[in-house]
């Protein structure tokens, strides 16, 4: 494991891994009691989702609330773990005089221990800009020059494919005997897929998803969730072994890549000098935050001991960018590379191919107003595209609030409830426009 961090601490390439590694012992086991009926039945589900034929189900982390105290859940997503440990500790009190299982709660403070663990090796990165965007659509919000391949996003953004630049290398997700998802790897010869293996070495017992190579051809990225992580999907990295012929065993990247929600699609552009991840954590269902971040030629452990804790917290959650400390050259450095990734999507943006996109059913999706039949379907989807437009900048509206003015909490509730109300509107125009179209072409 030492060799795999020298290496990739070593390598000009970008390096984020956990130097505390060996701390971090399971959150997800903690995270409540599920039983296996529901585990099987959600995992059908994703695959259902997912399209991906399996032969087995296989258990992994679902997002799921730690505790059915509110308070607490929002504690663990924030990183307050000595508070929660606080609260925790006087219900385990309480459950003892009443004679009440404490197994739960005693889990609970296995997260804020693990959790306090992970802290102490946050990785200082400097958070260029974020969006929040619709899951199925987020890799809309990567400016992925050519040089670095191609990324392409199947069942509304469940599974990415990967396929590079120089050698038509492919990296394709795929549902393995176990019921697991395992990446496996292809060529492109004569347009053609051939010589498919799976990944190995990676030393990851759970869905493995989301993969990047770098340039380099050696340092790869991906996102697994497994029993061995923060929580649900988590951001790996390692390298390639030419003399074994495989990856070395990955390493989880810590704070503030992961968290207790999804985190994953990790893409670095070296020449841009720029980074980009997803992260579901504070967004409502559907939504995805993309993080633009300055990637370090090495690990910047905060240190712990000298630095106030909510710094620290601060840093690892990315709760509000706009509070993250910064000294003169870091806002130099963040306002230069700003001005980098404004270029890029510009030199990257190419004429829309079209309006949008509408899904009807699983044979048909309208590009444009005149593939409706209906001249009703055409009039609800005009209003739907406004109300979509209304949504977007009302979400960007919150989230800015979110980063600026966390302690806004009346504006916030104000403006997270008229999302809800937009959203459901949308929803249910979307509903009105596929009755209105397809009842038409009956």
């Amino acid at each position: 494991m030492k060799r795999i961090a020298t290496l990739l601490l070593a390598t000009a390439s970008f390096v984020t891994i956990l130097a505390n590694n060996a701390q971090m012992d399971s959150l997800v086991n903690a995270f409540g009691n599920v039983s296996k009926q529901a585990q099987t039945t959600d995992k059908q589900n994703d695959a259902a989702t997912q399209g991906i034929t399996h032969t087995a189900v296989s258990s992994f982390p679902r997002l799921h609330l730690p505790s059915s105290d509110a308070e607490i859940n929002s504690g663990i997503m924030t990183m307050q773990y000595s508070k929660v440990d606080a609260a925790v500790r006087k219900q385990i009190t309480a459950a003892k005089r009443k004679r009440e299982s404490t197994e739960h709660l005693e889990n609970l403070l296995e997260i804020c221990s693990t959790g306090e663990s992970g802290l102490r090796g946050v990785d200082r990165v400097i958070i260029v800009d974020s969006i929040v965007i619709d899951k199925q659509n987020f890799l809309s919000a990567y400016p992925i020059s050519p040089e670095l391949g191609s990324l392409t996003s199947s069942n509304k953004g469940e599974t990415v494919q990967y396929q590079t630049q120089l050698n038509g290398m492919v990296f394709r997700p795929e549902r393995s005997d176990d019921g697991t998802i395992r990446i496996s790897r292809y060529y492109i010869e004569n347009s053609q897929l051939t010589g498919g293996t799976p990944v190995e070495g990676l030393g990851i017992d759970g869905d493995i998803n989301y993969p990047f190579l770098m340039q380099d051809g050696q340092t790869f990225y991906f996102s697994a969730r497994s029993n061995d992580g923060y929580g649900n999907y988590d951001l790996y990295a390692t390298r390639y072994d030419t003399d074994s012929k495989q990856f070395y065993h990955a390493e989880n990247m810590g704070f503030p890549y992961n968290s207790y929600a999804n985190d994953y699609m990790l893409v670095i552009d070296e020449t841009a000098n720029l980074g980009w991840f997803a992260s579901d954590r504070y967004q409502p269902e559907g939504k995805v935050c993309i993080y633009t971040f300055i990637p370090n030629t090495s690990r910047h452990t905060i240190d712990y001991e000298s630095t106030p804790l909510s710094e620290v917290i601060s840093s690892a959650s990315l709760k509000s960018i706009a509070s993250l400390p910064l000294s003169d050259e870091q806002k130099s450095l963040k306002a230069q590379a700003l001005q980098r990734a404004n270029q890029l999507k510009s030199s990257t943006a190419t004429t829309k191919p079209h309006d949008f996109e509408f899904v009807l059913n699983d044979s048909k999706t309208c590009y444009w107003l005149s593939d409706f039949t209906s001249s009703e379907a055409k009039k609800l989807c005009q209003d739907w595209l406004q109300k979509s437009k209304n949504l977007t900048l009302l979400q960007e509206q919150l989230q800015q609030l979110r980063n600026q003015s966390p302690s806004s909490t009346q504006q916030i509730l104000n403006l997270e409830t008229r999302v809800q109300e937009l959203q459901n509107q949308v929803h249910q125009q979307a509903k009105q426009i596929r009755v209105a179209e397809l009842s038409n072409t009956k």
